[in-house]
């Protein structure tokens, strides 16, 4: 559904420009009340510190946040028209992840002497996750949707291996954390020197392509009758929108969402040609940003920013996800919705499947326990002898694996739930949100009210999560029949709870590198006590849903079938999702939010042939606690001395699993 009222869009535009002009004067009045307004532009009094403050941070802030805002709307308007896809920009596609893995290793691991070539580094960094995610898409009945999931994937194994390269460079630690938020501070002309030619002629690349765009945007096979070259168009002008981006990135970090909010709500008010769409995204994004910028640096000091204007501009821009959602169609339909569902293979008889996955659980364990590897990668036996003395080594080693195989069960449980009730076998507590709101849930516990008790910890945390489930339900209830609105709806929330986070982890202090470690997925802060209580919940949530898993089989069929058949959806789909969020909420306060868990052990169990609810459920929770045994041994001994998050090591398992998926169904 398009809107064309054209005064509205006039008017809208209208607003964006007079404010931000606004916004400027109001950051010159102090000096045209004393006529020293020229002065402080142009040639500051070096004896003044307003007018120095002014001239060499609030105004090049000011133009880099307008460059930025505009740069990285015409870059995401260029995206949208090239794929057809209102969702798709360098955030969701991977690019911005690929760029600041490439920045990360550039600025931790290369010599001085090649830093002329850093955006030759990082412009590669950009365009092969661009490639990665567009190869996974490419051939797909629903090619729509699997760009957004495969920039997903890509985007959780990208920030993962970032993240590995912080935790092991902690003298970066700051700073990389800061500038992956987004930083348009300032502290002179530099950055805006650096950026202003690259974008002036990346803008004027992408604006001189406006015609072949128009023609891109009628489909390839419009296009090609129209003799068009199509693949080297796309990549020329994909290249130039990658360009920008990383230019950007490399500047002031991590900008989120601003340049897929504006490109997509200016496409619904009715800017369908390429030259107008660009030209008022430059406009209306520079606008954006520089009217959010001005906002945040109201609650700002002399000491810096309080609120890190990218993660700022993601909480703002994310919700614009959840209002595309709702006016784009485009989900697949019912037919085309059973292609994304994983194909089932009868490996074995279900007994027997079931015996093998609990014996290669006992025996990894013992494993597990027994063999570690040394500095020089040799293998180290544990006798078996000191497997009963439980000394410091031994019990540490067992407290983290037992923690690692009760969160795999668990988040195995809480996938299984939300994917068979939520009747999308996509979804998880990582991806829906639900892992996002118990973490966020537990830092600003921690670190705005002081709360350090695990069980208190606990509560809240669990309230976050089934907080989050019921927002996505409310979200999702008028399309029931596309259970992919769920996990689109879902990412927008993960996006938006993210930037909460990384807005209160720049207020944690000395506590901001132990969060990030546990945020990572690490068993480090275990207790056995802990493990010991998460086990006993784990369990008695998973009986009683056994025990309910002929109302559970009812409910994967669907809401209409399930009703028809007597099953009060709504009540037993709320109480679903409640012991999802609490068995989310337990396994995250153990070891942190792990992705892919829950996600990847459900899929697994459904591939292998475990259809009915209950043994999808006893599949599921093998193969999770299989899953995390592995990544833990391998978080441990993989860089000994040095300990890897598990999590990013189950991040790593996951995001390899499902792009070979998809490279099987291409």
């Amino acid at each position: 559904m398009i809107m064309r009222p054209a005064h509205v869009t006039i008017v809208v535009s209208a607003l964006f420009i007079v404010l931000a002009v606004a916004s400027i004067f109001a950051d010159l009045l102090p000096f045209l009340q004393n006529s020293t307004a020229w002065q402080a532009l142009f040639k500051p009094d070096e004896t003044r510190f307003d007018q120095i403050f002014f001239h060499f941070s609030t105004l090049p802030r000011t133009v880099m946040a307008f460059m930025c805002g505009a740069g990285l709307a015409v870059a995401s308007g260029a995206i949208q028209t090239i794929f057809r896809n209102p969702l798709a920009s360098p955030t969701t596609l991977g690019v911005g992840a690929g760029v600041e893995l490439a920045l990360t290793i550039f600025l931790v691991m290369a010599p001085a002497s090649l830093a002329p070539y850093q955006d030759i580094f990082t412009l590669t960094g950009g365009m092969v996750a661009l490639g990665v995610v567009y190869l996974i898409a490419s051939g797909r009945s629903n090619a729509t949707l699997w760009l957004i999931l495969a920039g997903m994937i890509v985007n959780l194994l990208l920030h993962s291996a970032t993240q590995i390269f912080m935790l092991f460079h902690q003298q970066y630690l700051d700073s990389i954390f800061m500038w992956g938020a987004g930083d348009l501070a300032q502290n002179g002309w530099d950055s805006t020197f650096y950026l202003a030619p690259r974008l002036v002629l990346g803008i004027i690349a992408i604006f001189a392509l406006v015609r072949p765009l128009d023609i891109l945007a009628l489909g390839d096979d419009t296009a090609n009758s129209l003799g068009a070259p199509v693949k080297w168009l796309r990549l020329a002008i994909l290249t130039l929108a990658v360009f920008v981006t990383t230019s950007i990135i490399s500047a002031v970090g991590m900008i989120g969402f601003i340049g897929l909010a504006v490109p997509a709500t200016l496409r619904f008010l009715g800017f369908n040609r390429s030259k107008s769409l660009l030209a008022m995204s430059l406009l209306i994004g520079g606008c954006s940003l520089l009217l959010i910028d001005y906002v945040l640096r109201q609650f700002s000091g002399t000491g810096g920013d309080i609120f890190p204007t990218g993660a700022a501009t993601a909480l703002i821009g994310a919700p614009f996800v959840i209002v595309i959602l709702r006016k784009a169609r485009i989900m697949p339909d019912g037919n085309a919705n059973r292609q994304d569902h994983p194909a089932d293979y009868n490996l074995a008889p279900k007994h027997m499947l079931m015996a093998v996955l609990f014996a290669v659980l006992l025996i990894g364990l013992a494993l597990s326990l027994m063999v570690s590897l040394n500095e020089q990668s040799q293998v180290i036996f544990t006798p078996i002898s000191d497997l009963f003395t439980l000394n410091s080594t031994l019990g540490d080693r067992a407290q983290r694996t037992l923690a690692a195989i009760v969160c795999g069960a668990a988040l195995a449980v809480s996938g299984t739930l939300i994917q068979r009730v939520g009747h999308n076998p996509m979804a998880s507590p990582e991806i829906t949100g639900v892992s996002s709101a118990t973490a966020l849930a537990m830092i600003i516990a921690m670190v705005y009210f002081g709360f350090e008790g695990r069980t208190d910890l606990m509560l809240i945390g669990a309230i976050g999560g089934i907080i989050a489930l019921l927002v996505l339900l409310g979200l999702c209830r008028n399309f029931t029949h596309a259970p992919h609105y769920l996990l689109l709806n879902g990412l927008a929330i993960t996006a938006i709870l993210g930037s909460v986070v990384r807005i209160a982890l720049t207020h944690s202090g000395t506590k901001a590198t132990m969060l990030i470690s546990w945020l990572a997925g690490t068993t480090y802060f275990t207790r056995m006590d802990e493990v010991i209580a998460v086990a006993l919940i784990t369990a008695i949530l998973t009986l009683l849903t056994l025990l309910a898993r002929r109302p559970l089989e009812l409910a994967s069929m669907g809401a209409d079938q399930a009703m028809s058949l007597g099953l009060g959806i709504s009540l037993f789909r709320l109480a679903m999702m409640m012991a999802a969020a609490i068995l989310a909420a337990v396994s995250t306060l153990l070891v942190g939010p792990l992705s892919f868990v829950g996600l990847m052990a459900p899929h697994l169990a459904r591939i292998a042939g475990f259809r009915l609810a209950g043994a999808h459920l006893i599949g599921a929770i093998l193969i999770g606690a299989n899953v995390m045994m592995v990544a833990e041994w391998l978080a441990r001994n993989m860089l000994y001395p040095q300990q890897l998050p598990t999590g990013l090591i189950a991040a790593l398992i996951g995001t390899a699993y499902f792009l070979i998926l998809s490279a099987r169904r291409q």
